[in-house]
């Protein structure tokens, strides 16, 4: 069996996804805006779902149909066998998105066409009415519109993939684990250097980059249930256990030290059983201290700094004089060295005084910010 398949994720990220996607087995890997598509045997549909660090979600098209008007979207989707799919007993929620060109049909309305398709699959084949529930469905059919055509799919994720399992209720402004990944993949980091977080917070970064050096699947912890496939009719309960069996079996000591540190010895706890929960806090280094009166720990490295702004910093936003600090440490400290920091884009970045190698704008949550990559010779 081969699926299709397509995995959104920022824009800026749509290669590293696809090298991603390539390295575990993925096929025909095609990039478009926000998004990468590809194709997949059963055991790599899986493994994706395990093992992707950097996609948002993971969806499984069922077909694309045209869609010019109502009466054929519902008519072409109504042809799809939702009935071999999930059981009628399950909540379903639909979700419709539109591109720049879509055409005539407003989204609300494909939506409502699409529930409509469903409900008539399911009475012509079965003779059954479909659950009309959407409260906590475990199914999602989306509808992706453009051109006056309309990709039907179901998301397989259930939740958004940044979702790891690991986490730590507590922290005003934790990152999103996906970012986190995305400023590691960035900065190009594989786990075999010392990698060090000043500003660890609850400790999302410092997860992640444990994960990448020890090699651990970062959907590991997800527990029983927690992926929309598992609800499907041609859910493979035996190869998932093999895949994650697998996972387990490929995971490596650890090859580099792993530093994190913050001057709230809150935050710091935090950060510990963030680590705990993910299983790798033996493999991580925590201490209580100001950056801005610490030594480097080892002798090169890579840095990522989330600097603190927002609810971390009062609504107060980052100043001048916090980020000339931040550039003298790093030129003062921090030679030999690759040092990033994740800020706020309307944050006056100059003030570093250091020229960045790279420049990637994401969005944390509504906040557009910037991640800037410095190697400090």
């Amino acid at each position: 069996m081969q699926y299709k398949l397509f995995a959104p994720c920022p824009d800026e990220l749509t290669d590293l996804l696809g090298a991603e996607i390539a390295a575990i087995g993925g096929t025909n890997v095609t990039t478009g805006y926000c998004v990468v598509y590809f194709e997949a045997d059963e055991e790599v549909y899986y493994k994706a779902h395990l093992c992707l660090r950097l996609a948002g979600r993971i969806c499984r098209v069922l077909k694309e149909i045209p869609a010019q008007s109502p009466r054929i979207i519902f008519d072409k989707a109504r042809r799809i066998r939702y009935d071999n799919l999930f059981s009628p007993d399950l909540p379903i929620s639909i979700q419709v998105a539109s591109g720049q060109r879509s055409g005539k049909v407003e989204t609300h309305l494909i939506g409502s066409k699409l529930r409509e398709a469903i409900n008539d699959c399911f009475e012509h084949h079965k003779n059954v009415k479909p659950n009309q529930s959407s409260y906590k469905a475990p199914i999602g059919i989306n509808g992706f519109y453009q051109k006056d055509r309309l990709m039907v799919s179901v998301d397989t994720s259930n939740e958004s993939l940044h979702r790891r399992g690991y986490r730590v209720e507590g922290h005003p402004a934790p990152l999103k684990e996906t970012l986190a990944a995305a400023c590691l993949a960035v900065c190009e980091y594989d786990g075999s250097i010392p990698f060090y977080d000043p500003m660890c917070g609850s400790g999302t970064i410092v997860v992640e980059a444990a994960q990448v050096a020890v090699n651990q699947a970062p959907l590991i912890h997800r527990e029983k249930g927690g992926f929309g496939f598992e609800y499907l009719a041609d859910f493979n309960a035996s190869l998932w256990q093999s895949v994650r069996t697998k996972a387990r079996s490929a995971e490596r000591p650890m090859q580099s030290t792993i530093f994190a540190s913050d001057i709230s010895p809150d935050f710091l706890s935090l950060a510990r059983q963030t680590a705990t929960n993910a299983g790798l806090e033996s493999n991580i280094q925590f201490s209580t201290q100001d950056f801005f009166k610490s030594e480097k720990p080892a002798e090169s490295g890579l840095l990522i700094a989330n600097i603190p702004y927002g609810v971390r910093m009062d609504e107060k936003e980052i100043g001048e004089e916090y980020l000339v600090e931040m550039g003298e440490m790093f030129k003062n400290k921090y030679k030999g060295w690759r040092c990033a920091i994740l800020a706020p884009s309307d944050s006056p970045l100059k003030a570093i005084r250091l020229k960045p190698q790279k420049k990637v704008q994401f969005l944390n949550g509504t906040v557009p910010v910037k991640l800037l990559v410095f190697d400090i010779f």
